[in-house]
């Protein structure tokens, strides 16, 4: 290496230790002042930069490479007073400082907190079946979810038990639809089918329940009006998620979508129920005669058309929002489902047979039935102060089957017999 060479990377070399040696530290121990404790995890910066650390398990501090000059130090620590020194550090060499810190004594006022259980999730009712006093199932909207479950019937058929037969009726050990009950919040619902007792559970969708609770055993807080299960349907409220969803299904049965079907006067829909004059049911014998023969008193003029079947159409959307008005909260609910079904029996008959073998009776006959379900959920709650909450429901259902047989034989008298009816 040349001797030019060598000066110049002596003289760099100098200028690095100069420039170190014109740098100092600040060192110290942050203590209780009162205790004579160390504070480990005090905070230490710099005021007005971003240099700073915190204290080790003995207090220690050490702050490096700090310019001559006036620093301001800040110290901190959760429920101690905040410190501030002034601090003037020389061009090279240490500054060590004892920072002695006071507990703050100001206590807090009294707090209180409010919580609730969310009944959707699996280990909020796993809790609520270890603490009940009695044999329960229960399913909660988390869990439908991840099974995929559309709505309550499917969700009921999940639990330990219980079985639904075709006709969509709840089995329980045996015991059938007339020896169970259903409650909506608590509250009993009738069935909209004058041949049920229980109302049909797969008009509820899931997006608008929140759990489902089955009791198979006597309860004290039920209505004791069965001896198969006491079925619970709880609805979302306030404090869920928003939400809203819809959905939309179509199918058919071989045999009957596209073909031919038959009703009785088409113009009476499945969405309005039928009825007769209620001028004519008021009406005086005398008067009645005479009215009837200028009014056509039944809402029907008995004649059949012929139609294609249409495909099985079934939906449902659910809607599901919470406001906040001031302090308070409004949380608002809305569901709707409805489910269509067709069905055509072409050629079926019915025999009768004495214990000989004799045939006593026989009719043959075509069959078209049309099902209905339609369900409506409105709900709205007002959540107040701590724990004060005022809901309102509403509910609507509607189970409607119009059928029309066309049926032809002969009775057990040999009367030869043809029919049709609605």
């Amino acid at each position: 290496m040349s001797l030019s060479k060598k000066r110049n990377l002596t003289v760099a070399l100098m200028t690095a230790v100069v420039a170190v040696a014109q740098a100092g530290d600040i060192k110290g121990v942050v203590i209780d002042k009162e205790m004579n404790e160390p504070l480990m995890g005090a905070s230490v910066r710099i005021a007005g930069t971003r240099i700073g650390t915190t204290a080790d398990i003995n207090g220690n501090f050490h702050l490096r490479g700090l310019k001559k000059g006036t620093y301001t130090l800040e110290v901190s620590y959760v429920s101690f007073f905040p410190q501030k020194l002034t601090l003037q550090v020389p061009a090279k060499g240490d500054v060590a400082v004892k920072v002695e810190m006071s507990a703050d004594d100001k206590q807090l006022n009294e707090v209180t907190v409010t919580a609730r259980k969310n009944l959707e999730l699996e280990r909020a009712l796993l809790a609520e079946r270890q603490n009940a006093v009695l044999s329960i199932e229960n399913l909660g909207a988390s869990e439908m979810s991840i099974k995929g479950i559309s709505n309550v019937q499917e969700g009921v058929k999940k639990l330990t038990g219980i079985s639904i037969a075709e006709a969509g009726q709840l089995i329980v050990r045996g015991l059938g639809d007339r020896y169970s009950s259903t409650t909506l919040n608590g509250l009993p619902i009738a069935s909209p089918n004058p041949d049920n007792k229980l109302i049909p559970l797969d008009i509820f969708p899931s997006s608008a329940v929140q759990n489902i609770t089955v009791s198979k055993v006597y309860e004290a807080s039920a209505f004791a009006d069965y001896s198969g299960a006491h079925v619970d349907i709880s609805t979302k409220e306030g404090g869920t998620k928003d939400f809203f969803n819809i959905s939309f299904g179509t199918g058919g049965k071989v045999g009957t979508v596209f073909g031919d079907f038959y009703q009785m006067d088409r113009a009476n829909t499945m969405f309005k129920t039928p009825s007769m004059d209620r001028k004519a049911m008021d009406l005086p014998l005398s008067d009645y005669r005479q009215y009837s023969r200028n009014h056509n008193i039944f809402p029907t003029t008995f004649e059949v058309n012929k139609s294609s079947a249409i495909p099985d159409l079934n939906g449902s959307f659910g809607f599901g929002r919470t406001f906040r008005l001031g302090r308070n909260k409004m949380d608002v609910l809305a569901t709707f489902g409805i489910d269509t079904d067709n069905e055509s029996l072409d050629n079926a008959y019915v025999r009768t047979f004495e214990a000989s073998g004799t045939e006593m009776s026989r009719f043959d006959y075509d069959s078209f039935t049309q099902t209905l379900k339609m369900a409506g959920l409105a709900s709205v709650g007002y959540s107040f102060r701590k724990a004060d909450r005022v809901g309102f429901s509403a509910f609507y259902a509607r189970n409607a089957v119009d059928s029309y047989m066309a049926r032809q034989g002969h009775d057990e008298e040999g009367i030869r017999l043809k029919g049709s009816n609605q």
